[in-house]
């Protein structure tokens, strides 16, 4: 298992790399933040029919407060630290969560987190 999971890249090579956002759901940068506060390795996302969830370690859910997580449900499993390492270096209020193709993104200003790993099997 890698030490650290996602890749920061300038959003237009994301774009290139990955394709163009399908959907997408906007959050404080703050709060996602926050919730890399409730975990200590990973920190997941899914967004479904439009609705975000974000999982922690051994898939605790953290957001939506109170939701249950379906266990056969695909997570996109990035690194705390990286996840970090992205709001540290966008520097924009905001966080965009970008459902592609293929892949789930993270983007705050012009930098976007790809190369996430799947969970299961990288679940905590």
């Amino acid at each position: 298992m890698p030490d650290i999971i996602g890749k920061i890249y300038s959003a237009s090579e994301a774009n290139k790399n990955y394709g163009s956002i399908l959907s997408s759901v906007e959050l404080s940068s703050s709060q996602i933040l926050s919730l890399c506060g409730q975990t200590s390795k990973y920190i997941m996302f899914n967004i479904k029919d439009g609705k975000l969830s974000i999982l922690g370690d051994n898939r605790t859910p953290l957001y939506p407060i109170g939701f249950a997580v379906d266990a056969s449900e695909v997570y996109v499993v990035y690194s705390k630290s990286i996840v970090e390492e992205l709001l540290k270096s966008g520097k924009a209020d905001t966080i965009i969560i970008e459902q592609r193709k293929d892949v789930i993104s993270l983007t705050n200003g012009q930098q976007t987190l790809e190369m996430g790993g799947w969970c299961p099997p990288i679940c905590g």
